[in-house]
């Protein structure tokens, strides 16, 4: 992880955070926008092994420690391609608003690093991809990009110039202002400039990037509706009905497939399943692979989402089959009435679910 200062004088510490799965593309735009050439970063900031919370705390210090001794500037983070980017802005902004006396220090931009073609490999179209091709790098590459993107504040699209076609290019960018609407999208000529007209801070940048995200902005109430003829279509299913597990992943495996529903190239979303009656699931799919993980919301707690809420971002959806498939993995009225003393003893083929505290 490397950082680049500019030493323009601004009355704030203003924090930059760049990501990508290429690291030569993140040093490389770094360097650009700090003019510091990316050979000559100043600081590595490095913690093997630590999660993306604890290198956010690390970081948060040494920016402090920095504020301290009178540093103002831009400063650019480059973030390692594994780094959750979502955990580390969001626990960096709680931990630098927490310091007492509130330091003038902040998150500017949140900088996600793709290509077209990046974008129609690992989400749009996985299941093309030319057996002579290299793998993903690992199954978690499509979540990462994914998440990238839709946490942004700017995405650069690196190869908007190439031999791509204008169709590959116009379908990538309405899936880009689907997952990310209010980010701005740029190419590499165009990010300096842009990023030079930006330079003030925003107060909870990162909780406002993550309320942007297309996909909570279509889970709040009276999000606008999509039209039929959009490139990306969008759907959101909800019910109040826990799942049943054992049909829900019988669902995923034989019916969340482009020939059923269409081509679901993100969804997210949070989900009950009756087995775990206690605690609120975050759905997430991406290029075909789906995460079914805890959420830290307890089942009984008032701002907790009633049953399942979940949004569809693809290509020629099928709404009403959709709903179909999922209202079939839905508690049945007697299975419902049964409690959930019935429920536990349901085979659930589901990992275990493995809840972090953080303190």
């Amino acid at each position: 992880m490397s950082t680049s200062s500019d030493p323009r004088p601004v009355p704030a510490l203003a924090v930059t955070l760049v990501s990508g799965s290429d690291p030569d593309a993140c040093a490389g735009l770094a360097a650009t926008l700090s003019g510091v050439p990316a050979a000559k970063a100043q600081r590595e900031f490095e913690l093997p092994g630590a999660t993306a919370a604890e290198f956010a705390v690390e970081l948060a210090e040494d920016l402090v420690a920095d504020a301290r001794t009178g540093m103002t500037g831009d400063l650019i983070v480059v973030l390692e391609a594994a780094a959750d980017v979502v955990e580390v802005a969001l626990v960096l902004e709680h931990a630098l608003d927490s310091q007492q006396p509130r330091l003038p220090i902040g998150i500017r931009e949140v900088i996600a690093v793709t290509t077209v073609h990046e974008i129609l490999e690992l989400l749009v179209r996985p299941d093309d991809t030319p057996s002579s091709a290299p793998p993903p790098a690992d199954f978690d590459s499509p979540g990462r990009l994914a998440a990238r993107l839709e946490f942004a504040s700017i995405i650069v699209l690196g190869d908007v110039t190439d031999a791509r076609s204008p169709a590959e290019t116009g379908l990538v960018r309405a899936l880009l202002a689907r997952l990310a609407p209010a980010a701005r999208m740029l190419s590499l000529t165009a990010v300096e400039r842009q990023w030079r007209r930006s330079g003030l801070l925003i107060r909870s940048r990162a909780h406002r990037l993550g309320a942007s995200m297309g996909w909570r902005q279509h889970l709040a109430e009276g999000a606008p509706a999509v039209g039929t003829r959009e490139p990306v279509g969008v759907h959101v299913f909800r019910d109040p009905t826990p799942f049943h597990p054992e049909r829900l992943l019988e669902a995923i495996t034989t019916g969340l497939i482009p020939d059923e529903v269409g081509r679901i190239v993100r969804s997210r979303g949070f989900v009950r399943l009756a087995t775990r009656p206690d605690r609120i699931g975050a759905w997430s799919t991406a290029g075909g692979i789906l995460d079914l993980d805890p959420t830290s919301m307890l089942s009984w707690d008032p701002d907790s989402p009633i049953g399942q809420e979940i949004v569809f971002f693809g290509l020629d959806l099928d709404r009403d089959a959709l709903d179909a498939l999922l209202t079939g993995c839905l508690l049945e009225p007697a299975e419902l009435a049964a409690g959930p003393g019935a429920w536990s003893g349901y085979n659930d083929p589901f990992p275990d679910w493995a809840v972090q505290h953080h303190h």
